[in-house]
């Protein structure tokens, strides 16, 4: 782990809104990793699910079975509000209905009078197997982008310095060597924000068993209404098993 990582350089012009920091994407890649247990001890066939069907039981597990029931800690409304599939304007207004599929809202003190309404985690889930290979899913660029190209180009999360990426994998297929190998692909490398090398966060959940965090950081290619190019954004890769 680069120990700048966890330091913020000093900006050369304000910042639309502060980092959320490490420790609270860990808190809800833990929430998340929870509610996949509730959603597998409940039966819900997660093999055979549709993405959406997915998303719909995750959010619902979510808001009703994790937020501010004990089960992670931190992940309560001290810091989280609701989480929810919401509807918002990409960086410059000419989208008008962009839908990040998932949007964790914060309820962060001394909160900037800029615009709330961007100021949360937004989550893409896109499921990962051999229906849905990375290079045209989570990875895909161009007209067809529908994972990562979305933060890089000012859709989601443009005035937020962390994004999320939420894997539903079948098949086998791991975030090293298989997500580390699509994202160097030179074919979408530099649509995809020239990613820096794959980095894992490690951490326990409440009943002791492992789980990794993976992160890279992405270089961003439109302006800011604040004024200057957008800076770099760090995006969590938070995968889950759904066979």
């Amino acid at each position: 782990m680069n120990p700048r990582f966890f330091t913020r350089p000093t900006p050369r012009y304000k910042v639309p809104h502060d980092r959320i920091g490490v420790r609270w994407v860990l808190v809800t890649h833990l929430a998340i990793t929870r509610a996949f247990e509730m959603i597998r001890e409940e039966g819900f066939p997660l093999g055979e699910a549709l993405e959406n069907d997915i998303t719909i039981k995750l959010e619902n597990v979510l808001n009703n079975r994790v937020l501010n029931r004990g089960e992670v800690a931190g992940f309560d409304k001290g810091f989280f509000g609701k989480v929810r599939r919401v509807e918002m304007v990409n960086f410059d207004g000419t989208k008008k209905s962009k839908k990040p599929d998932l949007c964790f809202d914060l309820q962060r003190e001394n909160r900037v009078d800029w615009d709330q309404l961007q100021d949360a985690l937004f989550a893409e889930c896109k499921p990962v197997d051999k229906k849905h290979l990375l290079k045209d899913h989570y990875c895909a660029v161009g007209k067809d982008c529908t994972g990562i190209e979305r933060f890089i180009i000012g859709d989601y999360a443009w005035a937020m310095e962390e994004a999320l990426m939420i894997g539903y994998v079948r098949n086998g297929y791991l975030v090293h060597p298989h997500l580390a190998e699509s994202l160097q692909d030179k074919t979408r490398n530099h649509r995809l924000g020239s990613p820096t090398p794959v980095e894992a966060i490690e951490t326990r959940t409440r009943g002791g068993s492992a789980t990794v965090l993976y992160h890279t950081t992405h270089q961003r290619a439109f302006p800011w209404q604040t004024g200057g190019p957008a800076t770099e954004i760090v995006i969590y890769h938070s995968w889950h098993d759904c066979r």
